[in-house]
């Protein structure tokens, strides 16, 4: 049995992925976001409060807001489960390395659309090109219009959406970890028959600051033209301050008008990581909502990463943190994990200077 952490959009993947193989059990603290699934045994709370369901599954997998993962992770690790998660936890998951293993458990952190699949797709060139001297890393989650005020729709945690504009932002440069701003450079960037968009440094390298050595690298996030522009001005006027103004955080308020964002529309999600080497490599994966099931693909890209690779893990011997670039690294985890991808129409292309 498995069982999965956060019944939200991504949750729901997850399910759509494991039901048909797996006996799978679903925790969450809305009752709402649990009627929305089918074929799955459902159970209302926190995890603290079904510990004897963590106990008898194989492998938990934690699909929740950022703020609330870490505490959560490290309590079902020290319940003596592994973990695959999809958060994009403020904390370093290498915290949790020794109690995982004195728990002789693994824990598979940021192993979704990206952080998660752009490690894997990192790990895998870092491994073939000869030489590899710079990753580049572009990726976005659009709906394939325009949606105003902001010409975005959102699809996937509101926390974590904020946290890529205002969370210090870290790169490799000549070998070195460098914090930047993530909105000071803006720069355009055309994609052939899809779009022209706008990119701005996020925080999404993660695990592969510790386990690459090259000399650069960094990841892009794509969004429409002036969305940036208008993202600057709310976090320049305090939109984003989680300090308190009469009693009110201007972050709650921001959260609370984001989710009207919130609203069904078809998307889109790119991603291109180019390494630098001997020659020049990319791997490319363009994907669009699903109007069979309704998934949008942000939730394809993120929730089918994580069963992917939650399945595989199954079959790992392995204890502590495990960052998801090893399974680009290790060539016969790529090939099952793109395997189990294109299954699910999500194709992993390969090109040279694409």
């Amino acid at each position: 049995m498995i069982t999965v952490v956060g019944a939200g959009n991504i949750g729901r993947a997850i399910v759509d992925y494991l039901s048909d193989d797996f006996d799978v059990s679903v925790i969450d603290i809305s009752e709402k976001a649990l009627k929305n699934l089918r074929g799955v045994k459902k159970f209302k709370g926190k995890v603290k409060d079904h510990a004897d369901l963590v106990k008898r599954s194989e492998l938990i997998i934690t699909a929740l807001p950022g703020s609330a993962s870490f505490e959560t992770i490290s309590s079902i690790i020290k319940m003596g489960k592994s973990v695959v998660d999809v958060s994009y936890m403020e904390e370093d998951p290498f915290l949790l390395d020794k109690v995982a293993r004195e728990n002789r458990v693994f824990l598979i952190p940021d192993a979704g659309f990206a952080p998660g699949l752009s490690n894997v797709l990192s790990g895998y060139l870092y491994k073939k090109i000869d030489g590899i001297k710079k990753i580049e890393i572009y990726v976005g989650g659009l709906p394939r219009e325009r949606i105003p005020p902001l010409d975005y729709a959102v699809t996937w945690s509101v926390e974590g959406l904020i946290d890529e504009y205002t969370r210090p932002a870290r790169i490799i440069k000549n070998y070195k970890i460098k914090t930047v701003d993530p909105l000071e450079s803006v720069e355009p960037f055309c994609i052939s028959n899809i779009g022209t968009f706008e990119t701005f440094i996020s925080d999404g390298l993660r695990t592969m600051l510790k386990t690459f050595k090259i000399r650069d690298m960094f990841e892009r996030t794509l969004r429409y033209p002036s969305h940036i522009e208008k993202i600057k001005l709310l976090r320049d006027l305090g939109f984003f301050s989680k300090d308190k103004i009469n009693g009110c955080s201007p972050y709650g308020v921001t959260i609370s008008l984001f989710e009207r964002l919130r609203i069904d529309v078809e998307d889109m999600s790119i991603l291109l990581v180019r390494g630098h080497g001997k020659r020049v490599e990319d791997l490319f994966i363009y994907d669009r909502y699903d109007e069979k099931s309704g998934i949008t693909s942000m939730a394809r890209m993120t929730g089918y990463t994580a069963a992917s690779v939650a399945t595989i893990a199954l079959e790992m011997d392995e204890y502590g943190v495990v960052p998801p670039e090893y399974f680009g690294m290790d060539g016969e985890y790529f090939l099952k994990l793109r395997e189990k991808l294109r299954k699910k129409g999500i194709i992993i292309n390969e090109t040279l200077n694409l």
